[in-house]
């Protein structure tokens, strides 16, 4: 039989005499109560390295056998790191996501934790919170997202749901898309409290990002939507080639308010379905890489499904003519002007508002009459 201790945290866990027990628990990660306890065993082959959250090493043990370990098969929480709302979270989390290795899931608790430099994600894992009460507040640098991927961004499959972001610092953006292909993006918000921010970033890279899948994601930019510069899908072009952007996303829902462009597509082949944008100067905006503008063979084609705009001027607006746009709108109100295009050539906009208002009229008024079957005399 063996006997079981009872410390207060990680830093009394490691003054455990070694081989003086099998099996330990812990009240705390740094203070009884914290979320970041668990039971312990000791591992006496073991020599991984002590990750102040999985593994713990004893304090005169660093380069011997033995370690304790961490008894729990589901996700791993960022409070056995450490994370606490009370201080930067930023290298607590960060270890949680080194530890899921490829394929673990990690979760975020309840509470506002604080981010000071961008959070990588390996291949494979899975970023969950609890949904509108677990937030990271992002003041990293400038030109870089709260979210992005491990190592160097070619094409990575993770998901990432259930969580709220909020953008502190200007010209920063909440999830860096660069390297994300084959990916879930799920019940999202995304606060942006700066201006020239953006929700969702994504240039391209020929090989991301690709093929993801976004539900129910949600962006809210500042006060002054005719001029913050925030963006809430800036699908935009490389650096330095600006060849390449975002291709063949889907967008499932959602909601964009007060930003000056809900959605910057520079891609091909997105499909954007019944999302809803409102309080925006500009709806979707379609244009082409700088580069591609001036190659022989251009243009790119991007699909709008059942999407309600309302008090947006230009619920679509064309930026380029070989940007073409296929649109069905569920409903738009309080417009200047439905789609603002280049040229209307290959592109086919419809809108609910049939004759109406002169700016409401779609480009192909096209009405279908149904005639009641003849009657038998």
């Amino acid at each position: 039989m063996d006997h079981l201790f009872t410390v207060a945290s990680l830093a009394e866990l490691r003054d455990v005499m070694p081989g003086s027990a099998q099996s330990a628990f812990v009240l705390g990660h740094s203070r009884p109560g914290d979320g970041g306890g668990g039971m312990f065993y000791w591992n006496s082959s073991s020599r991984n390295p002590d990750d102040n959250g999985m593994v713990v090493a004893a304090s005169d043990n660093d380069n011997k056998d033995g370690r304790w370990s961490r008894v729990d098969s589901g996700p791993l929480d960022i409070r056995w790191f450490g994370a606490s709302p009370t201080q930067d979270a930023t290298q607590a989390i960060q270890a949680t996501l080194a530890a899921a290795g490829r394929g673990g899931e990690v979760r975020i608790p309840a509470g506002a934790f604080h981010v000071s430099r961008p959070l990588e994600i390996p291949q494979g894992v899975h970023l969950v919170g609890t949904g509108l009460l677990s937030e990271l507040h992002y003041s990293g640098p400038a030109r870089t997202g709260c979210l992005r991927v491990s190592g160097e961004p070619k094409t990575i499959s993770l998901a990432i749901s259930r969580l709220n972001i909020l953008v502190l610092t200007e010209e920063a953006y909440g999830v860096d898309l660069s390297g994300m292909s084959y990916s879930r993006f799920d019940h999202i918000t995304v606060h942006l409290r700066q201006p020239n921010t953006s929700g969702f970033y994504g240039p391209g890279n020929t090989q991301s990002p690709y093929y993801n899948v976004f539900t129910a994601c949600h962006v809210a930019g500042t006060a002054d939507y005719t001029q913050n510069g925030c963006i809430g899908f800036n699908f935009t072009f490389d650096q330095p080639e600006q060849m390449q952007s975002a291709n063949a996303n889907q967008v499932y829902g959602g909601h964009i308010s007060t930003c000056q462009v809900a959605v910057h597509c520079l891609g091909v082949g997105n499909v954007f379905h019944g999302q809803v944008i409102e309080s925006s100067d500009i709806g979707y905006q379609f244009d082409l890489c700088p580069a591609r503008k001036k190659t022989v063979q251009r243009g790119s084609v991007n699909d709008v499904v059942g999407c309600y705009t309302e008090h947006v001027r230009i619920p679509i607006q064309q930026k380029h003519a070989d940007a073409f746009v296929t649109a069905q709108l569920a409903y738009v109100t309080g417009y200047e002007r439905v789609f603002e295009a280049k040229s209307t050539r290959n592109c086919i906009v419809l809108s609910p508002h049939f004759g109406r208002l002169p700016q409401s009229r779609s480009l192909f008024e096209r009405r279908i009459d149904v005639l009641e079957p003849a009657k038998t005399p």
